[in-house]
Parts: C-alpha cells; sequence; structure tokens
C-alpha cells in the first residue's frame, strides 16, 4: 500500500510486542524503517499483537487506521481518525469500535474491512484466537460505519474453524468478480475460501509442506534437510550466509508426497550461522543451521 501519498508501495505491519512498523518504499525498490507509528505524538503501544489496517474509514480522502489486539479489555479493536494530510499523517487518540454500541470484543483480534457483501459498504471482519472468522456487517453508510451483532462465517453451511489463531485477507483471488478469503492459523497453514454467489465454499489448504528441519546443528559441513510433503510439488532449497550469499542451491526439484531430505555439505564456508530456505508453490519456510569448521 502507498502510505504517504508518493505514489511508491509501503509496508505497514504489527509485532508482537504490540507497535506499528512501517517500512517505507523507495523508488530504488528497497524499504527503509521509519520509526513506529505514532498517535498524538506518543508511540502506539497495544500491549501485545497489533493487527493494524490502513483504511479511509470516514471517506475525507485521509488513509485511518484501524488496529486489533489482543486484550478484550476494554475493546479490541480501535480507530485512530488521521487529522494530517495524505502524505504526513497524524492520528488522534482512539477510539474503540463498536457493535450495538458495545466494544467489539474478540481475543488476538485481526480486522480486515471489506465489502464482504458487495452492497458499497465497508464491513468488519476479524480472525481471532480460537480460529473462526467474525463477520461485522456495515448497516451504516460508507463514511459512517454502523454494526450491529455478528455472524461466524461459514464455509459449505459450516462455521469456518481453524481451530487456533485465524488471521486472514479478501481479495478477489480467482478473479472472478467475488471476494475470496485467504485465512492462515498458528501453525503456519494457510487455506483458500473461494467466494461463490451464494456464500463461503470449502476452505482448502494452500500448503503443500508442513515440517522442516535440519538433521545436525550444530554441523562441521555436512546435514540434511527434511520435509514433509502432503502433494506432489516442485521444491527448492538454498542455504544462505547471514549476509545474504548464496553458498548452495539444489535447484528445482520435483518431489512426490511423503518424507523426504536433501543433502548439504558446506564444509568449505567459515564458521557461522547460515539459513536454508525452503520454496514450494506459494509457501516459503526457513530454518538456521550453525557451521562450526573442525567440529
Amino acid at each position: 500500500m502507498d502510505f504517504n501519498n508518493d505514489s511508491i508501495l509501503d509496508i505497514v505491519v504489527g509485532d508482537r510486542n504490540g507497535f506499528v512498523n512501517y517500512f517505507r518504499g523507495t523508488a530504488t525498490g528497497v524499504l527503509t524503517a521509519e520509526p513506529n507509528i505514532k498517535a498524538s505524538g506518543t508511540t502506539i503501544d497495544v500491549g501485545y499483537n497489533s493487527a493494524p489496517v490502513i483504511v479511509d474509514w470516514n471517506e475525507d480522502g485521509l488513509l485511518d487506521l484501524i488496529l486489533g489486539q489482543e486484550s478484550t479489555s476494554p475493546g479490541s479493536v480501535r480507530l485512530y481518525l488521521n487529522s494530517g494530510t495524505p502524505e504526513n499523517h497524524a492520528f488522534t487518540t482512539y477510539t474503540w469500535i463498536q457493535s450495538s454500541s458495545t466494544n467489539i470484543k474478540c481475543s488476538r483480534c485481526a480486522p480486515q474491512i471489506v465489502d464482504l457483501n458487495l452492497d458499497g459498504k465497508k464491513d468488519l471482519i476479524c480472525g481471532e484466537s480460537y480460529g473462526k472468522v467474525l463477520y461485522y456487517e456495515n448497516v451504516g453508510s460508507n463514511a459512517s460505519p454502523v454494526f450491529s451483532g455478528y455472524e461466524y462465517l461459514e464455509s459449505n453451511g459450516s462455521i469456518i474453524d481453524i481451530h487456533y489463531g485465524s488471521r486472514l485477507w479478501v481479495n478477489d483471488w480467482d478473479e472472478d468478480g467475488l471476494p475470496d478469503l485467504i485465512l492462515s492459523d498458528y501453525n503456519g497453514w494457510v487455506y483458500l475460501c473461494h467466494g461463490v454467489s451464494t456464500g463461503i465454499e470449502a476452505c482448502t489448504e494452500l500448503n503443500t509442506c508442513c515440517e522442516l528441519s535440519i538433521s545436525r546443528s550444530p554441523t562441521n559441513g555436512p546435514f540434511s534437510v527434511d520435509f514433509l510433503l502432503e502433494a506432489d510439488s516442485d521444491v527448492q532449497l538454498r542455504i544462505y550466509s547471514a549476509n545474504g550469499r548464496i553458498v548452495s542451491e539444489s535447484g528445482i526439484v520435483q518431489f512426490t508426497s511423503g518424507e523426504h531430505n536433501f543433502r548439504f555439505d558446506i564444509s568449505g564456508e567459515p564458521s557461522g550461522i547460515y539459513f536454508v530456505r525452503f520454496v514450494t508453490g506459494s509457501m516459503v519456510l526457513s530454518e538456521s543451521v550453525v557451521l562450526l569448521s573442525g567440529y
């Protein structure tokens, strides 16, 4: 998203410690870490697990901040309105987003703002600790959203439940004009739930790998990367040094479903920490390995 109105994409992301991080994009494609986002001159801190959404909430042409948090007391979703300019934001003291005049509460709330029912008004959907997805339909206007209760989103007639830590994104994944739902859970799985005219179809896993481990760390050079595939997949493995240099790589190799390992030997490299990058389909996993030359 373009946070500072310079036509270059930026990143705004929450973190475990409750802050909102801002990485400014530059013309060269390099991201620059800026100070954490502030409101009324004070760094925003929600305690734990901040989950930001940048959106023009009140349709005044300025980007506002919606912020989920872990705590439910006294609420879970904050609204910081922007009183600055498109280039220089000035977030004010927050208010709590409410439903039926009561603060919305869901543990580890991960909100998204989207017109889910395609009526031209922004709705609110929230992932939460227990793996479900809460849908708050906007019964007000697009410039002044109002919520009156929620329902759990369903897939094929059953409540979506990925057990723990639902995080989500909504876009038109298959470009059919309907919003689709992408979910992740606490264990690292990613699910795609196709939107259809009658609701949401069954959610399917996008992951093809559920485990990645290193057979020997520390190592004096030889080690194996062990992984488990849920389906036949093309896999690429690379070993990186701490400064980002590619030390070794597998190329793209096709594996069948099941347990596999791939052997590397980096005994010619200096002692230090190295990183294994595993790529299959849209999934990327990583692990570290410690090399002790002469060990």
